[in-house]
C-alpha cells in the first residue's frame, strides 16, 4: 500500500514538473507577443507627431564639426523643467537658466552648479524660452512668457526683459519690463524659441505649432526699450524654418516639416551663426555677408540648414546656448527630483 502510494505520489509529482515549463513557456509568450504589441520600447524613434519624409532628412547636408562631450548634470531639486538657457556676458563661465513654471531665473556654472537667483513674480503663464543680447552698451536678458500649448492666449503673449546682473551667490533683484505682443494673423500660437540678434537689434521668435501648422514659422519684431505692456507689438513674418521646400502636406492636409516642433534656438553672440534644434535633430544656419554687411536672421534661416552629426537625442530637450562661435551647450526640461545632463558641442574646425 505504501509502494502504491509512493509510486503515485512520484508520478504525480513528474506530471506536475514535466507540464510546468510547458504551461510557462506558453503563458511567457503570451505575455511577450503582447510586450510587443501594447509597451512600446524606448527608442530614437521620432514621435509619430514629429515623423518627416525621409527622403528631407537625406537631403540635408551634414556638419560633421562638432564634438559632443558632457559638461555635467542639473538637477531638478535646483530648477525644475529647464527650457530656456544663455551664456552669461557679464560674469563669463556661467550660463542663466529658466524653468517652465517656476517663475525664477538662475545661474549655473556649465557643471551644474547653481548659484544666483532672479525671482520675477508674476501670474503669467508658461515661460518656453530664454535668450541674451546686446543693446545700447546693455546687456539684457529675455524670457518669452509665450508657450500656449491648447492654444488659447490669441494677441496675449509676452516677454520680460531686465539688464543683466552679475552672479552672485544668493538672490539678485532686477527690475522687469514686459512686452506685450501678438502674431500678425491674430490667432493663437505656441512658441519654445527666442533669439535676441545683436546684429539688428530685433528679437526673432519661431513657433512650434498654430492653429494651422505643426511647422516652425520664423517672426520678428524690432527691440526698443521704450516697448511696455500697455501697447501690444505685432510680429513680423519672416520665412518658414529651413524654407518651404522642407515641407510636405499630411494625411489632414497640415503642413510636415523636416524639423517641426523646434523647441530651443540660439545666435552666436557674433551674429554668424544660428542653431535651433527640437528633440530630434540639432541644425545649424551659417549668415552670409556682403561687403562685410549681415544678412538678415530671416533670409538665413529660409534656407536649408546642416544637420549636426554629433547631437544625440534627448528626451525633453529644450534648451541650448553659444558660448562663443566654436562652443554651445544644450541640457533638458526635467521634472521634481529628476537630473539632466549638460552636454557641450565644441566645434574642430570652421568653417
Amino acid at each position: 500500500m505504501k509502494t502504491s502510494y509512493l509510486f503515485a505520489l512520484l508520478m504525480f509529482c513528474a506530471i506536475m514538473i514535466g507540464c510546468e515549463p510547458i504551461q510557462n513557456e506558453d503563458s511567457n509568450n503570451n505575455n511577450n507577443n503582447n510586450s510587443t504589441d501594447t509597451i512600446p520600447t524606448q527608442t530614437d524613434t521620432i514621435p509619430d507627431s514629429e515623423q518627416v519624409d525621409p527622403n528631407l532628412e537625406k537631403a540635408l547636408q551634414l556638419d560633421s564639426t562638432f564634438t559632443r562631450k558632457r559638461a555635467g548634470t542639473a538637477s531638478g531639486k535646483d530648477l525644475a523643467e529647464i527650457s530656456g538657457m544663455v551664456c552669461s556676458r557679464v560674469t563669463p563661465g556661467y550660463m542663466w537658466v529658466q524653468g517652465d513654471d517656476t517663475y525664477k531665473v538662475r545661474a549655473m556654472t556649465p557643471e551644474g552648479d547653481f548659484l544666483t537667483t532672479i525671482k520675477l513674480h508674476d501670474t503669467y503663464r508658461d515661460w518656453e524660452g530664454l535668450s541674451g543680447g546686446v543693446y545700447n552698451d546693455t546687456n539684457y536678458l529675455f524670457v518669452g512668457v509665450f508657450g500656449d500649448n491648447g492654444l488659447s492666449y490669441k494677441d496675449n503673449y509676452y516677454i520680460y526683459y531686465f539688464a543683466e546682473p552679475e552672479v552672485v551667490d544668493g538672490e539678485v533683484k532686477v527690475e522687469k519690463r514686459i512686452i506685450h505682443f501678438g502674431y500678425p494673423d491674430h490667432k493663437a500660437h505656441n512658441a519654445e524659441v527666442i533669439m535676441y540678434d545683436n546684429v539688428e537689434e530685433k528679437i526673432y521668435i519661431v513657433d512650434k505649432w498654430n492653429t494651422f501648422n505643426s511647422t516652425g514659422m520664423v517672426y520678428s519684431m524690432p527691440f526698443s526699450t521704450d516697448m511696455n505692456l500697455d501697447t501690444m507689438q505685432v510680429l513680423t513674418e519672416e520665412c518658414q524654418l529651413g524654407g518651404s521646400d522642407m515641407y510636405v502636406p499630411s494625411i489632414d492636409g497640415k503642413k510636415v516639416g523636416l524639423f517641426q516642433n523646434p523647441t530651443g534656438g540660439d545666435i552666436s553672440p557674433d551674429g554668424k551663426y544660428i542653431m535651433i534644434k527640437n528633440e530630434a535633430f540639432m541644425l545649424i544656419w551659417t549668415r552670409e555677408s556682403v561687403d562685410g554687411q549681415f544678412e538678415s536672421v530671416g533670409e538665413t534661416l529660409a534656407r536649408s540648414p546642416k544637420k549636426v552629426t554629433a547631437y544625440k537625442k534627448e528626451p525633453q530637450g529644450e534648451a541650448i546656448a553659444w558660448l562663443d562661435s566654436t562652443t554651445c551647450y544644450t541640457t533638458s526640461d526635467v521634472y521634481s527630483s529628476d537630473v539632466a545632463p549638460i552636454w557641450m558641442y565644441t566645434r574642430s574646425t570652421m568653417e
